[in-house]
């Protein structure tokens, strides 16, 4: 290969690294909260459960944590949003960013990359995403068989009336944003 194509080449491939390194090292978008962020999230979420006679479903994480990400997906499929958002609010809290996003959340659960817990309006806990003791391991994400039935019966015991067809269709749509 003659000199000056080396060099090009050479060029190039620095060139794509450097235009890759500037493209992701804003990928994560900053958002600047307030110091009592999470709480008034929660605040507002507990309210509106209330007034709508729900539950509120918290999930735990981070912008940089790829199974919250993907859990997000998951709440983001419309068939998903229809059956949670029947019987839940669904808060989102920011451990990583929020001031108080880990203190908030340390109050019901342990948290996790990604974790969740069910709560009722008055703040009391049904249920969380770590299995009973002495494992306590935490599902998070529920990705494989045995975290997407703990997942299934974890919605049922909170909320009864979720039908099968409804939990049926939500076993679905977690392989979905997995993308198998």
């Amino acid at each position: 290969m003659p000199m000056k194509t080396k060099l090009k080449s050479i060029l190039l491939t620095f060139t794509l690294l450097f235009a890759a390194l500037v493209c992701c090292s804003g990928a994560e978008e900053k958002t600047n909260y307030t110091s009592t962020a999470a709480s008034d999230v929660l605040e507002a979420a507990c309210k509106q459960a209330a007034k709508e006679s729900k539950l509120v479903f918290i999930k735990s994480g981070f912008p940089k944590c790829v199974w919250c990400r993907i859990f997000d997906r998951y709440h983001s499929i419309p068939e998903v949003q229809k059956i949670i958002g029947k019987y839940y609010v669904v808060v989102v809290m920011d451990v990583v960013n929020m001031p108080d996003g880990k203190a908030v959340f340390s109050k019901f659960a342990e948290p996790g990359a990604p974790s969740w817990v069910i709560i009722t309006p008055q703040k009391a806990v049904i249920i969380d995403s770590y299995t009973p003791a002495p494992e306590r391991k935490n599902v998070g994400y529920p990705g494989s068989p045995t975290e997407t039935a703990y997942y299934l019966a974890a919605l049922k015991t909170a909320t009864p009336a979720i039908t099968e067809d409804e939990l049926h269709i939500l076993s679905q749509q977690i392989q979905k944003a997995m993308g198998k």
